[in-house]
């Protein structure tokens, strides 16, 4: 299969129109959530040069870019799998650079975790605790400093104060700030009001949805397809998604069981292979060495030098020759952890065998069982002629 960085484009012309209105309608964002933020236009500025974990410098086959096609043009969460270290839960932020959107949200599914708890969970505990410490203190001094407080517009014991919002609940408050005011600025005043904020839509990362319990993952499409909530605790009226600002949703799974058939039959799905040799040569050369490139428009993309292209070639025989007996199989993540350890090493020439103390100190990022490690540090020391052991 051709491998190559695409972006994420929407397909067919109907689908580019929305797109383009959507875009017209949460500009501008006055370029102050971060950095990173490519704008519509922009043909690039190199903001990714010397920073590996930037969105821009994410690789997406074509393949999977035809998949979140997909799934955003349907309306669906995209499915991921993939064996862990593939990029699942980074895709998300190549896709909230790609669309101009704001920083990813993000839900980390445990055993515990509810399908409501991806729209808010409200403090009850520490609401009743805060009322308490304001009574025993204005009962104790009527004109003391928490007695003021209270008799404040701004009521520090209003209960929009000990709501936490999930994300699929921050996204829907983010579609129309203005229409969630009072509950907008409660929860994200004073950086940021309902008067100083546009619309926007997002995206939202549920991550390893897995290891959550087995009623999870239908109870979540159920919250997915509907994007509405009520905060029974505030007495507030049903809040919806503006139509026009749904948001992007991922959610990744690392297979560890089966998901139910009610709940992959609503989702968009993809699998992330693990990365052919030729790949990951150019996923670290895009990473650490783009910046050769720099202020050169038109010129071939990054090559890995010499030393790295021999540590690829390391880590892949390794990888294959323990492969029955590793407890934990080392992935793309691996691979890129331990490049940028060596490049902090100051590792940027020679062969593997004039940097073998380099190899042996920054082992740890790709063996993670005592096992492996041993492995590891055995296969290193074959690299070695017999008398430099």
């Amino acid at each position: 299969m051709q491998s190559e960085v695409h972006s994420f484009t929407f397909v067919g012309q109907g689908e580019l129109e929305r797109l383009e209105a959507l875009l017209d309608t949460i500009r501008p964002f006055d370029r102050k959530i971060g950095p990173w933020r490519r704008w519509r236009g922009d043909e690039g500025t190199n903001d990714n040069v010397g920073y590996p974990n930037h969105p821009a410098n994410y690789l997406a086959s074509p393949d999977l870019a035809d998949a979140v096609n997909t799934a955003i043009a349907l309306g669906k969460p995209l499915l991921l799998t993939g064996n862990p270290g593939s990029g699942k839960s980074q895709l998300a932020e190549r896709i909230a650079w790609e669309f101009n959107l704001g920083p990813v949200l993000r839900f980390e599914a445990q055993s515990l975790s509810e399908a409501n708890d991806l729209f808010y969970r409200f403090d009850l505990i520490g609401h009743l605790a805060s009322v308490e410490m304001y009574k025993s203190a204005a009962k104790r001094d009527s004109e003391g400093p928490l007695a003021a407080q209270l008799r404040k517009e701004e009521n520090p014991l209003a209960p929009e104060r000990f709501v936490k919002l999930g994300p699929l609940g921050e996204a829907i408050l983010r579609s129309a700030p203005a229409r969630f005011e009072r509950l907008f600025n409660a929860v994200f005043a004073p950086t940021e009001t309902a008067e100083t904020s546009e619309p926007r839509p997002s995206v939202v990362l549920i991550d390893e949805i897995d290891k959550t319990s087995r009623d999870f993952p239908n109870d979540l499409l159920n919250g997915i397809e509907r994007l509405e909530f009520r905060i029974r605790e505030l007495g507030l009226d049903t809040m919806d998604v503006d139509a026009r600002l749904r948001p992007i949703v991922v959610i990744t799974s690392n297979s560890e069981r089966d998901l139910p058939a009610a709940f992959l039959r609503r989702c968009t799905f993809f699998h992330i292979d693990d990365p052919a040799p030729d790949e990951l040569a150019r996923i670290v050369a895009q990473r650490f060495f783009s910046a050769e490139r720099a202020g050169s428009p038109g010129t071939s993309e990054p090559k890995l030098p010499d030393f790295y292209r021999q540590l690829l070639d390391c880590f892949i025989a390794f990888r294959t020759q323990n492969e029955d007996s590793l407890q934990y199989r080392p992935g793309t993540s691996e691979l890129i952890d331990w490049t940028a350890a060596l490049r902090q090493e100051g590792v940027d020439g020679g062969d593997l065998r004039a940097n073998i103390d380099a190899l042996r100190r920054t082992a740890s990022t790709v063996s993670k069982h005592k096992e492996d490690h041993l492995a590891l540090r055995k296969y290193l020391d074959g690299l070695q002629p017999p008398q430099a052991r």
